[in-house]
């Protein structure tokens, strides 16, 4: 594995992934709704139009695409080989992208943020321990690290693999 060129990709996707999210929401703000907490989801349901759904979508999933080639390519051609040391590149690559949203999407927006949302202004999960019970850490604790990061240093490996 090499530490230098996993730190700085992870980094630096971070940095891409925060920025690509959140360019998003100030396009679509309602549209991000539909992954927040129970209550704001039901109160800005009315409001949520599908063709911002669908903005959304083709904003994140080529957003996810890129990255995965991104590590894939760049732990490659770094001289990274085998499953083992591919996975936990990715592993370890993703896992800066959860912690960077948490920290920014999670901890540091919603305070920011949730006037753009029509209908949940006023809900209680904006409330910073309601927001980090109900969605951030459960999401990020478990959700990221059990399922998104290995699923993430699955596909780097494949994707190296398939260059090999």
């Amino acid at each position: 594995m090499n530490w230098p060129r996993t730190i700085l990709d992870g980094i630096a996707m971070s940095l891409f992934f925060n920025a690509l999210v959140g360019l998003g929401f100030l396009l679509v703000p309602q549209a991000y709704s539909v992954m927040f907490p129970k209550e704001i989801k039901e109160a800005a349901a009315p409001y949520v139009d599908r063709k911002d759904v669908r903005t959304m979508h083709w904003i994140l999933y080529p957003m996810y695409l890129v990255m995965f080639a991104y590590w894939g390519f760049s732990a490659h051609f770094a001289g990274v080989r085998g499953f083992w040391p591919l996975f936990w590149t990715g592993y370890v690559e993703m896992t800066f992208v959860s912690l960077s949203d948490f920290l920014i999407l999670d901890c540091w927006l919603p305070k920011k943020v949730k006037h753009m949302i029509k209908g949940a202004e006023h809900c209680r999960a904006w409330e910073r321990k309601e927001w980090l019970m109900k969605l951030a850490i459960p999401e990020h604790g478990l959700g990221w690290t059990l399922v998104a990061c290995p699923l993430v240093g699955l596909i780097v490996a494949g994707i190296g693999a398939l260059l090999a």
